[in-house]
């Protein structure tokens, strides 16, 4: 097979392995290199001919954010050359030490440089402060941390921004520069007086601007200076006054261009040659109102609108969908299913939603879902009792209903529903509801027609003290599409007894209730269902039953901190494969997972975790996520990943093949260490005098 020319090979490596400029020079903070993605060096392995071709370009650019990584292609240079010749734009996030010279020394032909001044005391800036005079770019980024007191002041910072002063004034190619600070310090003054004798060209601003201060006027000084670009400002009508009366800022400054989004260009459609033409004309009426009432339903964004989330008043992109309905009475007709889709009921249209009922009681077989307001501000005394008049309305005359969400499902804090509309619900729409959701108001007593619920295919239900009705004899054969069953709260164990009782035959994944009142109760549950489910959900490890009774369950989430080292199996478990928790309650040194117990365990995600961002520095300004718990052993802001506890716990379990990931799913992977050989010490030992 004939080979491709090296031209064509780089083309088609070129998009894999080169690194996009705006991600090059990128000041954002974290980095935008923080998160680990797979190394593109892979494709070098392919053939002969891609690692030929490849090589130059996947050390064009070259980002370093450890000393790991720079001890490595220090010692990769210092043996092979040429390949420091390949390096043209070099972004250095941190100190690295000594290596930095070997680098530098071994790159002549770099052309652009990121320098980092987050310099930390205990990073080592010596090999970049000998080895910057030893380069000439054309373009200098350069970020650094200086908020009010919040400064990093030290001998390595120091010594990095003198050296890099020096430079400045000294490198004869140097064109472009990204500045790093938008307003007035000692720091800024004094790299705007070096710039202002050097031979730039262009001086980028990358941070936000209010006001013009003085080292901008330094920098004007600059008799190379042609271009003074201002990437971000604030009140840019007071900015462009202040530069319009200077006579040197006028000629080489310029503001970021506001510039307002195209709108969308609509097709010139030529009238039609007939001026009576009707649309699908030949077409049987059947056809032309399936059609429509499909066109409809994406013009009235109806799917769309069946996310509680998604907001009800019309905007730009979603303008009022009455418009649509006032076109004709054809349209009338086949648009107003769509407008009363979904209704969510509020306290300030609880009473509207009554009388319009009332008025015309056809409407509610248009509803297909109902969604209570669950904020609890929004909701007064008089507010609940409106809401559940509507929602007791709604019921009543929704025969086709599919949802029915009055709690969210989240077990967040729901607002408690009268028994009346679960009668309602299933004596209306027990053959349509898909859906349910519910919290019912203390002692409530279970009707009868909840056996009615046929396609139910989810279900969450809670109440305090609640009882059944003396007649409740549910067939065993109910909820026979039931797959999911939340209990929200069951203080008298009435729920957990009678689902216990039934077949359930669909029932996949179960949620235990916060408090476990009967455990003989349960035990039967599990005996009863244990074999089918799927994904169990618990508050705490100890509601947790046997394993063992549980022999097909692949998911275990524990809402609450817990020790996941504590769950129990009698013999090894076949099927458990992720453990899912909000945080550890216990010292992570002390967690140990029975691997030999749970042998197809794969992965540990925890909710409140994020990855740390940041190797050699530490940023104390970021704040720290609210969802990090106070005694977790995880890091309260973004520290260097060796500080971080959590990561010695998730190699350790890497070596057994299980992974912990965080809260957005991703897993830990390791990054490059370096590893430092100790003789050995040789210990000899006196003989004791007999």
């Amino acid at each position: 097979m004939p080979h491709l020319p090296d031209e064509i090979v780089s083309e088609i490596l070129s998009p894999a392995l080169k690194v996009p400029e705006e991600l090059f020079s990128d000041t954002s903070e974290p980095s935008p290199f923080a998160n680990f993605t797979p190394s593109t060096s892979s494709y070098l392995l392919v053939c002969k001919d891609w690692l030929r071709v490849g090589t130059p370009l996947l050390y064009n650019v070259v980002v370093l954010r450890s000393k790991a990584q720079a001890n490595a292609l220090a010692v990769f240079v210092q043996k092979n050359p040429e390949f420091g010749r390949f390096i043209k734009k070099l972004r250095v996030e941190g100190g690295f030490g000594q290596s930095m010279h070997a680098i530098l020394k071994a790159a002549p032909n770099i052309t652009d440089l990121f320098l980092s001044l987050r310099i930390w005391s205990s990073d080592n800036t010596s090999g970049l402060c000998k080895g910057l005079p030893l380069v000439n770019p054309n373009r200098v980024i350069v970020v650094d941390q200086y908020w009010g007191v919040h400064t990093l002041e030290n001998k390595q910072n120091e010594a990095l921004r003198k050296t890099l002063i020096s430079c400045v004034q000294s490198w004869s190619n140097l064109r472009v520069f990204g500045f790093p600070y938008g307003h007035s310090n000692s720091r800024a003054q004094e790299l705007s007086d070096a710039l202002s004798q050097s031979q730039v060209h262009t001086v980028q601003l990358n941070e936000c601007f209010y006001d013009i201060p003085p080292f901008i006027h330094t920098l004007c000084r600059a008799s190379s200076l042609k271009s003074l670009q201002f990437r971000e400002v604030f009140r840019v009508e007071r900015l462009k006054s202040t530069i319009e009366g200077n006579a040197q800022l006028r000629k080489v400054a310029q503001l970021p261009k506001h510039t307002k989004p195209e709108a969308i260009a609509e097709p010139d459609i030529a009238p039609s040659l007939n001026p009576h033409f009707v649309p699908m004309e030949c077409a049987t009426e059947e056809v032309r109102e399936c059609v429509w009432k499909r066109v409809l339903f994406f013009a009235m964004y109806v799917e769309e609108l069946r996310s509680p989330e998604f907001p009800r008043r019309p905007s730009e992109s979603h303008p009022s969908r009455l418009a649509l309905l006032r076109v004709s009475r054809y349209f009338y007709r086949l648009g107003l299913p769509h407008l009363y889709d979904c209704v969510v009921v509020k306290s300030r249209n609880a009473n509207s939603i009554r009388r319009l009922l009332k008025r015309r009681p056809q409407l509610g077989s248009f509803v297909l879902r109902i969604f209570a307001n669950y904020s609890g501000t929004t909701w007064g005394t008089v507010g609940e009792e409106e809401v559940s008049k509507a929602i007791i309305s709604l019921c009543h005359y929704a025969r086709h209903l599919q949802v029915l969400e009055l709690a969210p499902v989240d077990f967040a804090e729901a607002r408690q529903t009268s028994v009346e509309v679960l009668e309602l619900s299933s004596r209306n729409a027990g053959r349509t509801l898909e859906r349910l959701s519910i919290s019912i108001e203390p002692d409530g007593i279970l009707p009868q027609s909840m056996g009615l619920f046929t396609p139910l295919r989810e279900l969450s239900i809670g109440g305090e003290r609640l009882q059944c009705a003396p007649d409740l004899a549910l067939p065993p054969e109910s909820f026979p599409s039931l797959e999911v069953l939340r209990l929200r709260t069951d203080t008298s164990g009435v729920l957990l007894g009678l689902f216990a009782d039934l077949k359930l035959g669909s029932l996949r994944t179960f949620s235990l209730p916060p408090t476990i009142p009967d455990k003989n109760t349960l035990s039967r549950f599990f005996a009863a269902h244990g074999e089918k489910l799927l994904h169990l959900i618990a508050h705490r490890v100890g509601h947790l039953p046997n394993l063992s009774e549980c022999p097909n369950v692949l998911a275990i989430e524990i809402l609450r901190d817990c020790n996941p080292g504590k769950l129990i199996a009698d013999r090894p478990h076949p099927s458990l494969a992720k453990i899912i928790v909000s945080g550890m309650s216990a010292a992570l040194s002390t967690i140990k997972l029975d691997t030999a117990t749970f042998p197809a365990l794969r992965e540990i995600q925890i909710r409140c975790l994020e990855w740390p961002a940041t190797t050699e520095t530490y940023d104390s300004l970021t704040t720290p996520p609210i969802y990090f718990s106070a005694h977790l052993e995880y890091p309260q802001c973004r520290r260097e990943i060796s500080m971080c506890k959590i990561i010695p716990f998730a190699e350790s379990l890497l070596e057994q093949n299980i992974k912990v990931t965080s809260w957005e799913g991703k897993p830990w992977v390791p990054r490059l260490k370096i590893v430092t050989k100790r003789p050995g010490k040789v210990v000899t030992k006196k003989r004791k005098a007999t």
